[in-house]
């Protein structure tokens, strides 16, 4: 007779505490470095957190776009005719 499969165990792991972050209002809009303070998160979230995103310029990926079709129609063409 076949043995009944097991369940998968749950074990109950409690909520994280996150600290609270606070937003500075003195203009550093710049700041790349992890703050040295106690309200800093662990780990990679530490180093990430203080990222600003930087705007882009919305036509550059359709330029890059346009740029490496046509380098791929002009390599296209001079195989041709080097094989013609």
């Amino acid at each position: 007779m076949a043995e009944p499969k097991k369940s998968v165990a749950r074990i109950p792991v409690p909520p994280r505490a996150q600290p609270k972050v606070e937003v500075s209002d003195h203009g550093d809009t710049g700041q790349t470095e992890p703050r040295h303070e106690g309200e800093a998160l662990p780990g990679v979230h530490m180093l990430m957190s203080n990222l600003v995103e930087g705007k882009r310029d919305p036509w550059l990926v359709p330029l890059i776009g346009l740029l490496l079709a046509f380098s791929v129609i002009s390599l296209i063409v001079q195989l041709l005719m080097a094989f013609s």
